[in-house]
């Protein structure tokens, strides 16, 4: 969700993590608020929710679709807490490869 509840990917990936979560496919420790993936509730719900999607997909019901989304598009207060905490420790959601000779500080051949 690293572009955000409003964008169409944090969307579709916030409306996955409730559904994941509802499923059970992983636990949160309150204590040291972390979180547990539970291996084989998360086959079960992986399997269930690629069903789910293809078949909304395949008899193309854009309400049961929508209706998804807007469902599971939320951010609750736990889950805020810990992305606001992920931000607060700077860490990089993204990779810039620097490149060329320049950054190598090699000079062109003419």
């Amino acid at each position: 969700m690293r572009f955000g509840a409003s964008s169409a990917h944090g969307r579709a990936n916030l409306s996955q993590f409730r559904f994941f979560e509802e499923m059970g496919a992983f636990s949160r420790d309150a204590a040291t608020g972390t979180y547990r993936v539970e291996r084989e509730r998360m086959q079960e719900a992986m399997n269930f929710l690629t069903e789910k999607i293809l078949r909304m997909q395949g008899d193309g019901n854009v309400a049961e679709a929508r209706g998804f989304l807007q469902a599971g598009a939320t951010v609750g207060p736990t889950l805020k807490a810990d992305l606001d905490g992920l931000a607060s420790a700077d860490i990089p959601t993204d990779i810039v490869f620097r490149q060329g000779i320049d950054v190598l500080g090699l000079t062109a051949m003419r």
